[in-house]
């Protein structure tokens, strides 16, 4: 029985916060879309709104609209998601790896 109090007790410790996963989730997409959004809107930078669209700029508005999308159900989540319970485990600054905890 001692032996699973070493294991157990080791080098992580739990930490639980409370947040909104589906939130988390679409906010960290959209931050991430970002970078993909803008190189799709270079076509617009350089020709502003064109009067016909060509592939170039069907293909720069099908790399926008996710990010639209990412970010009303960032929103949408962050206003109707109850929070939830969110158990991290993290290392513990206090572990020593020569002491026989």
């Amino acid at each position: 029985m001692k032996m699973s109090n070493i294991v157990h007790g080791g080098g992580w410790i739990q930490r639980q916060s409370v947040g909104r996963t589906k939130a988390r989730l679409f906010t960290m997409l959209s931050v991430v879309w970002v970078a993909v959004s803008l190189i799709g809107s270079i076509p617009f930078w350089l020709d502003s709104w064109p009067p016909s669209f060509s592939a170039m700029e069907l293909l720069g508005i099908l790399l926008i609209i996710p990010q639209l999308v990412f970010i009303i159900l960032a929103v949408v989540f962050a206003l109707t998601e109850p929070p939830s319970t969110i158990t991290e485990h993290l290392p513990n600054p206090n572990h020593d790896l020569r002491k026989l905890y």
